[in-house]
């Protein structure tokens, strides 16, 4: 798992920026609801990429093992 956010971690939260400052371009709308959006998917992103990808679901996978691959063959496979 280390290595796995190790060489992934960069590409994700680099990701992550761009489409939130994508969306918060939204941000410079006139119109109300279209600042909201932009703000709220923004925000919904930059939350997504720092704290569910980068902990959340390491985390997950560590505490359930080799459930983690079910049902694919390397449940089946993998030795508890």
């Amino acid at each position: 798992m280390y290595r796995a956010v190790a060489h992934t971690g960069n590409v994700i939260t680099s990701c992550g920026i761009i489409l939130a400052g994508t969306f918060a371009t939204l941000t410079a709308s006139s119109f109300p609801m279209v600042l909201e959006i932009g703000m709220a998917i923004s925000l919904g992103v930059l939350i997504d990429t720092f704290l569910v990808r980068a902990l959340l679901v390491p985390s997950l996978a560590v505490l359930f093992g080799r459930w983690n691959w079910w049902p694919s063959r390397l449940f089946r496979t993998m030795k508890d």
